[in-house]
């Protein structure tokens, strides 16, 4: 893989995330906003344009990593990283997740003896972590990515036909929680065993745009078929259909926009923290959840304009207790960081760049998977 593409996918694994933060940011209204004018219909709007759009980039870069580790690695030296990468964080997250709303609750609220599989584990339902039911599809993926691979290889059309037609009528049963994951994930696998050529500079302007275009007017339209909040799999084969539009649009928005940021000033910023990227995504719900908790002790929560901007910076708050959650725990249980971030904890140098970005300069690899 070239440093271009390599860092591009950096530059989106860190901006997707942080995108992501807006699906599960707060405020939350119930219901549906009476109009996408008013200020909750603007949260609104943007939670799905930005938010729930950012996930399947990664799926697809997912997908095309692990094709190329495949090729190079027997798919069972490859099974102990994934559990580790994946499963133990997953679990670990879980746990964390279940303990706060125990202690919260007064010592009152856990799951039922029947609830702990899914709770934890996330067998047939979303963990107690919603978020974290991507690291379950994304290990089912793994469990079957050889014959992805193999369908991409002999038959990428009719696998990829048979993919799109599970995610919009969910066929898989309990298979994925997400039944669009697989979906972007064979994409990915289709790049890599074919051998497409990845674009980093210069994307042509015109399917940007359109894609760009496409995703302000789905959003549009998602709004009068609305999902619960933080759910991303739609209840009809018409939502599916929009979503899945919207998702594959998103793809190419932010693959673009990652591409322009990696030699720009402001990637130059950005990309330092993207050894953050995983833990982020793990613990975006409670990092942003903390600045909320704050804002309403301090009875600021009703307050439009207040509430708006947290909205509009959560990604940011979030970083921002992610990094100094990092620091801290590193520096007094690195072995724990190491299993809540499946390996993947900073090093000294990159730890030190987040406070010091280091520009273009390119920035050694996260420890680990």
């Amino acid at each position: 893989m070239n440093s271009a593409v390599s860092d591009t996918i950096r530059m989106a694994r860190i901006l997707c995330i942080l995108l992501l933060v807006y699906a599960h940011a707060q405020p939350y209204q119930p219901g549906v906003p009476e109009s996408l004018l008013s200020p909750m219909g603007l949260i609104h709007f943007l939670r799905q344009l930005l938010g729930h759009t950012s996930v399947p980039l990664l799926s697809l870069i997912s997908g095309y990593l692990l094709a190329r580790t495949l090729s190079a690695r027997p798919f069972m030296d490859e099974l102990g990283n994934k559990w580790v990468s994946l499963i133990v964080p997953l679990v670990l997250w879980n746990l964390i997740t279940i303990a706060k709303v125990y202690l919260e609750s007064g010592l009152e609220t856990a799951p039922a003896v029947h609830e702990w599989p899914n709770a934890v584990l996330a067998i047939s339902a979303p963990p107690a972590m919603m978020p974290l039911y991507f690291l379950r599809d994304a290990f089912v993926c793994f469990l079957i990515s050889p014959a992805l691979i193999f369908l991409a290889r002999k038959l990428p059309g009719t696998a990829a036909a048979a993919l799109l037609l599970n995610a919009l009528l969910n066929m898989d049963g309990v298979l994925f929680i997400n039944s669009a994951i697989p979906l972007f994930y064979f994409a990915g696998c289709v790049l890599l065993v074919h051998k497409v050529p990845i674009p980093t500079h210069a994307l042509p302007w015109k399917p940007v745009w359109a894609a760009g275009l496409a995703m302000v007017l789905l959003s549009v339209v998602a709004y009068h078929m609305p999902s619960e909040p933080g759910v991303s799999e739609p209840s009809s084969v018409a939502d599916a259909a929009v979503d899945i539009a919207l998702r594959a649009a998103g793809c190419v928005v932010f693959w673009s926009v990652a591409s322009k940021l990696v030699n720009s000033r402001a990637g130059g910023l950005l990309l330092p923290f993207e050894p953050m990227a995983f833990f982020t995504f793990c613990a975006h719900g409670m990092a942003a959840g903390l600045w909320w908790i704050a804002i309403d002790r301090l009875g600021y929560a009703e307050i439009t304009p207040v509430f708006l901007s947290y909205f509009v910076l959560s990604p940011l708050l979030a970083l921002i207790a992610c990094v100094a959650a990092v620091w801290c725990i590193r520096r007094v249980a690195p072995g724990g960081l190491s299993l809540l971030m499946g390996g993947r904890i900073p090093n000294q140098q990159q730890m030190a760049s987040m406070f010091k970005p280091l520009g273009h300069k390119h920035l050694a690899r996260t420890t680990g998977v």
